[in-house]
């Protein structure tokens, strides 16, 4: 593959210094984002792009005469990410306002921390995924797709950092709290370790919670509960998986996000046990389960990524 040909020609771009053929390819590339929406990638659909955007331009590289068009870093930019790599986690999307968004997702196990533009810290939990605005002078809005995530907000009372999750809207102007919005799991929670946040329901009043509180929100019941913050529920921030009085379900969906294996069983007795113990993020899958398994004394048989569990 062309690849350093394909830099030389986007260096060139930038310069203004590439053929009008080229630009012309480039341009028109960049402008068809208007119309169609942008996805991930895998590797062999990045290449495949890789190849196409060459096998236009390579026709036109040898020739002599040269254009000087005018400057289009987002397009350059753009075509760079390609070449680039490393798309996984991260793609644009686009509301139907225009906003301009950068989706951000952790692996399996993975833990990850982004610093934003305006000050803001976030930190991901593993298997999460959350939307954020590219132009946070403009607007801090933010959505959690899936899973939790833990904010230190830079205050800023001209433009307000909105939590959106799901049933959830979360707003403040400067604190740190963490969002717990699993899809899989029955209940939500918000829990403020400095500050202030309104947490608000469609149709409902909202919940003011101010340092060391927390709400959950339980989405079959759809019951709401405001609490002294149980410090378990930001555990995994020091790399532990915290299970407090959790379900066989909810236990479940967290071994999968955190350790990527699949827990099953056939005993109803398991099913309707409630789960509690503290494992360490960094312990092998199986181990994490055999320890999960001694801790409420049962046992494991392991087939591939799924460990069934039996007395």
């Amino acid at each position: 593959m062309e690849t350093e040909k394909l830099k030389r020609i986007l260096r060139q771009y930038l310069l203004g210094q590439a053929k009008e053929k080229e630009n012309n390819v480039i341009e028109n590339w960049y402008q068809s984002f208007d119309n169609e929406p942008v996805t991930s990638l895998n590797s062999t659909e990045e290449e495949h792009i890789r190849l196409e955007i060459w096998n236009k331009i390579q026709p036109e590289i040898h020739t002599r005469k040269v254009h000087y068009l005018k400057r289009n870093l987002a397009a350059a930019a753009a075509v760079a990410v390609l070449i680039a790599g490393g798309l996984t986690g991260y793609f644009l999307m686009r509301k139907s306002s225009g906003t301009a968004y950068t989706t951000v997702t952790t692996a399996i196990g993975q833990k990850k921390t982004i610093q934003l533009a305006d000050g803001s810290r976030l930190m991901l939990n593993a298997g999460s995924t959350i939307r954020i605005p590219e132009n946070m002078d403009r607007e801090r809005r933010l959505d959690i797709v899936d899973g939790e995530v833990f904010f230190e907000v830079k205050g800023n009372p001209d433009v307000p950092f909105i939590v959106e999750s799901g049933p959830l809207t979360t707003t403040v102007l400067g604190t740190s709290f963490n969002v717990s919005a699993y899809k899989s799991l029955h209940k939500m929670s918000v829990a403020v370790t400095d500050g202030k946040v309104s947490v608000a329901r469609e149709n409902s009043k909202a919940d003011v919670l101010v340092k060391n509180e927390a709400l959950t929100y339980d989405r079959q019941k759809g019951t709401v509960s405001v609490d002294a913050l149980d410090n378990s529920l930001l555990g995994w921030q020091q790399g532990t998986l915290v299970l407090n009085d959790a379900s066989f379900e909810d236990m479940v969906v967290l071994m999968q996000k955190n350790y990527g294996i699949t827990l099953t069983t056939a005993v109803q007795r398991i099913r309707e046990t409630r789960y509690t113990t503290e494992l360490s993020a960094a312990m092998e899958p199986v181990k994490a389960a055999e320890v999960l398994a001694a801790i409420h004394h049962l046992k494991i048989k392991v087939t591939g990524h799924e460990v069934t569990l039996y007395e």
